[in-house]
């Protein structure tokens, strides 16, 4: 059992604040980790990685510099967990993919994300720790997903944390509450096409299909719901977004719960009704169906 959460607003505001607190509400469905993806628009390429050790470091930086330059950097302290580095860089859109890749085929560094257009903010443990460790960026944007994880097969790693993105689309990141029965499957599928797994998690699968799916379709993030949907066995419940659409798939069965709220200013998507009351107590949430795939563009 996870938890997990989408924001839609009408006008840009602190999507971090209402996302953090839509999370709180559901802390009891994962206390293993938490994170939450948003998408401001930033005028420099922003990059969080993080390092199985320091030592990887000056390794990390000589990656970098095959592909742009470093506006500035801070390290996240380690305190309990892995560090973290976010770095502002000077480099071209187009090889946003090839930093992204190259950095994940580097053994003991992860891009928890990377662009001028998503953030992703991501912590073992329970949310306090999430918050203790991390400045988290509070401009406006219109949207994002959260995540509270309970691990249930793979390690309490802050790699298996969600948000999940792959170097295919590096625009997406993407939230799962549930487990896939054909993991090795998808894995092996992925691999052929390029993929490098940084854990056992089985919704870093999920990232890479439907990053794929989207690379390959032009970025139809719809169409690879339903690609993904097509391939992926098991009772799941997905939101992914990028910095212009957010949508949801579930499985055929529908046995993993996601609520949505529409209002005239904004639309909530999450796991148990509780999480609305950010909004209102009152608001009224319907039970989206098995096998349902929607899709907001921003």
């Amino acid at each position: 059992m996870c938890g997990i959460a989408g924001i839609i607003s009408k006008n840009e505001t602190d999507i971090s604040k209402d996302l953090l607190k839509m999370l709180t509400y559901i802390q009891h469905r994962g206390p293993d980790a938490s994170g939450i993806a948003v998408f401001p628009k930033t005028e420099r390429i922003c990059l969080r990685v993080s390092l199985k050790e320091m030592a990887l470091y000056e390794k990390l930086i000589e990656i970098i510099e095959c592909y742009g330059e470093i506006v500035s950097e801070k390290v996240v302290e380690a305190k309990s967990t892995i560090p973290i580095v976010e770095f502002e860089l000077a480099m071209v859109d187009t090889e946003v993919e090839a930093l992204h890749t190259a950095i994940n085929a580097n053994s003991g560094t992860t891009v928890h994300s990377v662009g001028n257009g998503i953030k992703v903010y991501k912590e073992g443990g329970y949310l306090d720790e999430l918050l203790s460790k991390h400045t988290i960026d509070h401009t406006p944007c219109r949207h994002g997903i959260g995540h509270v994880r309970m691990a249930t097969e793979s390690a309490e790693d802050i790699n298996a944390a969600h948000p999940f993105v792959s170097p295919f689309y590096p625009g997406l990141a993407m939230v799962h509450n549930g487990q896939f029965t054909n993991y090795f499957k998808l894995r092996r599928f992925l691999e052929s096409k390029g993929a490098t797994f940084k854990t056992m998690n089985d919704s870093e699968a999920a990232s890479h299909l439907i990053a794929y799916a989207m690379r390959e379709n032009g970025g139809d993030l719809e169409a690879a719901l339903k690609y993904a949907s097509e391939n992926m066995d098991g009772i799941y419940c997905i939101i992914a977004s990028t910095e212009n659409q957010i949508g949801f798939v579930k499985d055929q069965l529908g046995i993993k719960p996601l609520l949505v709220v529409e209002a005239d200013d904004y639309i909530l998507l999450g796991s148990e009704q509780i999480e609305f009351n950010i909004m209102d107590e009152e608001v009224f949430a319907v039970e989206m169906e098995p096998g349902e795939v929607r899709v907001w563009d921003i």
